[in-house]
């Protein structure tokens, strides 16, 4: 499970998967059960596209007198799935974000819903 391709909004990607695990111990069921569930949901993916843009217009476009969002990849890229260690299933798709490049953005799903969408430290 070294990779996951996945087509988010519109575009494939081919992107890495880090499974946080302490040292010495096994990947959880949980975790293993993420992984799965959340390949075969790209529809919830996509549906989050409009969180997305959201968070990008108040996090930066707004600053620049922007109200909408022409191209979400110019401010947002998927760069890896990470999946903590959780009681619940989680997953989040870390990018890079033009308008955060040392925090990213981390998009948060749990039992395949959005959660929460914030900078990367809320997964790591």
């Amino acid at each position: 499970m070294n990779k996951i391709k996945m087509n988010i909004w519109g575009r494939d990607f081919d992107l890495p998967v880090m499974i946080k695990q302490f040292k010495g111990k096994e990947i959880t069921d949980i975790q293993k059960d993420a992984v799965e569930k959340f390949t075969s949901c790209e529809k919830v993916v996509n549906e989050a596209k409009n969180d997305v843009e959201k968070y990008v217009i108040k996090n930066g476009l707004k600053d620049m007198g922007m109200d909408s969002v022409d191209n979400i990849f110019k401010y947002v890229i998927p760069k890896t799935i990470s999946v903590p260690k959780a009681k619940k299933r989680v997953v989040a798709i870390m990018c890079n974000f033009k308008f955060d490049m040392e925090h990213g953005m981390a998009i948060v799903f749990e039992d395949e819903k959005i959660k929460k969408i914030g900078p990367q430290d809320i997964v790591l």
